[in-house]
């Protein structure tokens, strides 16, 4: 994993992410711990695909699995003048 998406993930530790899965799901809850492969532990999970969400508590997810990763606190907007700049 290069150093600027590990730095990201460090950044969102203890925070809410949603995770866009291959079966078209989606997860959202607070990213735990991930490693070098990009293998997530979220706790305080849901699965919120359907209008009605599904908890899930704690989970890993392999990064297989994973399509795309929103980290909606970081990202408000797909301005170019409102995203931080690398």
């Amino acid at each position: 994993m290069s150093s600027e998406i590990n730095g990201i993930f460090n950044d969102f530790l203890g925070k809410v992410i949603q995770i866009k899965l291959r079966n078209n799901g989606t997860i959202q809850g607070t990213l735990q711990d991930f490693d070098s492969g990009m293998n997530l532990i979220l706790t305080n999970s849901r699965d919120i695909t359907e209008k009605k969400s599904k908890i899930l508590d704690k989970i890993l997810l392999r990064s297989d699995n994973i399509v795309a990763v929103s980290f909606p606190e970081k990202f408000h907007s797909l301005d170019p003048q409102i995203m931080p700049q690398s």
